[in-house]
């Protein structure tokens, strides 16, 4: 079982895993662009240049995490964009279940669980640039 015991190959599936589901997000914004995003926050009251943002947290932290190189920085763009996502969508019902049961966040609360892991843990050895 000591093949098994390998926290590196843990930490790269992590960063692949959120790198990717994170990536398809910002491939839609790149070629549909943040207009959706924009008017969120012009109705929270919030400057539509924040949208902006969006790319760093779905197209570059994303990179970043797959490849391993700055993992705490990129996870901390994903934190980011993580609590501006549960606040334009789902506060103030941020507990609110689906009718199976699971949070109506959960994906965002998964999200939000990995990049915590990866600003605690770092990239690993497994990764272009190991912190």
């Amino acid at each position: 079982m000591k093949a098994l015991n390998n926290p590196d190959l843990g930490l790269l599936f992590i960063r692949l895993g959120l790198g990717v589901m994170l990536i398809m997000h910002g491939i839609a914004k790149i070629f549909n662009g943040v207009g959706f995003v924009k008017g969120l926050l012009v109705k929270q009251g919030l400057s539509e240049f924040i949208a902006y943002f969006a790319y760093l947290g779905e197209v570059v932290a994303p990179i970043l995490l797959i490849l391993g190189a700055f993992v705490r920085v990129a996870s901390v763009f994903v934190l980011g964009t993580c609590g501006a996502i549960l606040f334009l969508f789902y506060a103030p019902n941020l507990f609110d279940l689906t009718q199976h049961g699971g949070f109506k966040a959960e994906i965002v609360y998964l999200y939000l669980a990995m990049a915590l892991c990866l600003v605690f843990s770092g990239s690993g050895k497994y990764a272009l640039k190991a912190d």
